[in-house]
């Protein structure tokens, strides 16, 4: 029978808008222990969420991941400027 480990690491994940886009960014716990960052969006107009990027670098933490993942989320949006927006 498994047994709940109250100092089990756990995934963080937070909700992001930055330039219209909708992103949910994760810091997620690999087998190995480390932790990669992921990020996803809301596709329009459906709002599915898609998976855009999960990071090859590995973390200690999964806030150190999650702190990498809204840097790659607003890098990502930042060199989509227009996309899908009507805007220039």
């Amino acid at each position: 029978m498994k047994q709940w480990d109250r100092k089990a690491k756990m995934d963080e994940m937070e909700t992001l808008e930055f330039e219209g886009w909708h992103f949910l960014c994760g810091g997620e716990q690999l087998p190995s222990g480390k932790f990669q960052a992921t990020v996803r969006y809301k596709a329009p107009p459906s709002d599915d969420i898609r998976t855009l990027v999960l990071d090859t670098e590995r973390f200690d933490s999964a806030r150190q991941a999650l702190g990498r993942a809204k840097e790659l989320a607003m890098t990502w949006a930042k060199e989509r400027t227009g996309d899908e927006r009507g805007d220039a």
